[in-house]
């Protein structure tokens, strides 16, 4: 087997229409979660376009965009371990100035010591590597908790399961700023248009199973330089399609298998050869439509 000489470069966090910084990736990824919130409120079926169901939208938007979009950029894409890394063997700084009468070697001159190094460290190496990271998410926060609650308790819970998820993508990467497309999915796709359902009418199954389907095809076009990712992509489509179907929705379903032929004819042009984010460039507007015809077909 050939070696791939263009290895999949890191992928980067979806999500950054609201953040106010600049965005160097293409127009799926930056669109993502807030598109799969307004098709997650279109399979609620329950949006009344002219009433006062445009602020909830709106600070819906915020939520899964701003919030969850600049807490997952700085959380996920900020190489956390090199700074904890230096921290383990860390001795140098001069000791802060002790309490009155704090004998040597005690408690109280070991933590001023403490204390020293911290400070030494946390200017010297946290702060130039993480310190727009770290004030991203203490702001981040209390506004995700916020929003959560004017939302309701649906919105409040599934972004404490967002927040959650982005811990866990962040220790299975062992916080070295590299984002898996398959955490990446989850934080873009599958919870954004559950939050977007659960704003407007209770959640089913058949929204999630189609929100969980569609993140799969999301994060496998990140990848696919490998067979088994696009084996992953096109069967989840596969999925939603059946499922679209077994809901007695034919036009939908062949609507959404006829929407993965440009993905698959783009394949040869994508080998293994090839840097697959240009796959994921061109291939995520088709899966993006395929979300539109789904939500609009539950």
């Amino acid at each position: 087997m050939e070696e791939n000489v263009y290895p999949t470069p890191p992928c980067p966090a979806s999500g950054g229409v609201i953040r106010l910084q600049a965005r160097l990736t293409d127009v799926s990824a930056w669109m993502g979660p807030a598109w799969a919130a307004l098709c997650g409120v279109l399979a609620s079926g329950n949006f009344d376009w002219r009433s006062q169901d445009w602020l909830r939208l709106a600070l819906l938007i915020l939520l899964v965009d701003g919030v969850w979009g600049t807490l997952w950029a700085a959380l996920g894409g900020t190489n956390w371990a090199t700074p904890m890394r230096r921290w383990r063997n860390w001795r140098f700084g001069q000791a802060l100035t002790p309490l009155p009468y704090t004998l040597p070697s005690s408690p109280g001159d070991q933590t001023a010591r403490w204390l020293g190094h911290l400070r030494t460290w946390w200017r010297d190496i946290f702060w130039p590597t993480c310190g727009p990271a770290f004030s991203a998410a203490i702001v981040a926060i209390p506004m995700l908790a916020v929003l959560g609650a004017l939302l309701g308790i649906e919105s409040a819970l599934l972004s404490m399961a967002a927040l959650a998820v982005m811990q866990l993508g962040l220790a299975w990467d062992g916080g070295r700023g590299s984002i898996s497309p398959g955490w990446d999915a989850l934080i873009a796709v599958t919870l954004p248009w559950l939050a977007g359902h659960a704003a407007f009418a209770p959640l089913t199954l058949h929204s999630f199973g189609l929100a969980l389907a569609l993140a799969l095809a999301w994060g496998a076009a990140w990848r696919a330089d490998l067979a088994g990712e696009r084996i992953v992509g096109i069967g989840a489509q596969i999925l939603s399609a059946v499922l679209l179907a077994t809901l007695y929705r034919p036009l939908a379903a062949g609507t959404v298998l006829l929407l993965m032929i440009p993905q698959l004819a783009m394949f040869p042009w994508f080998s293994e050869r090839q840097v697959a984010a240009r796959y994921a460039r061109y291939a995520r507007p088709w899966l993006m439509a395929a979300m539109l015809i789904a939500a609009w077909a539950l």
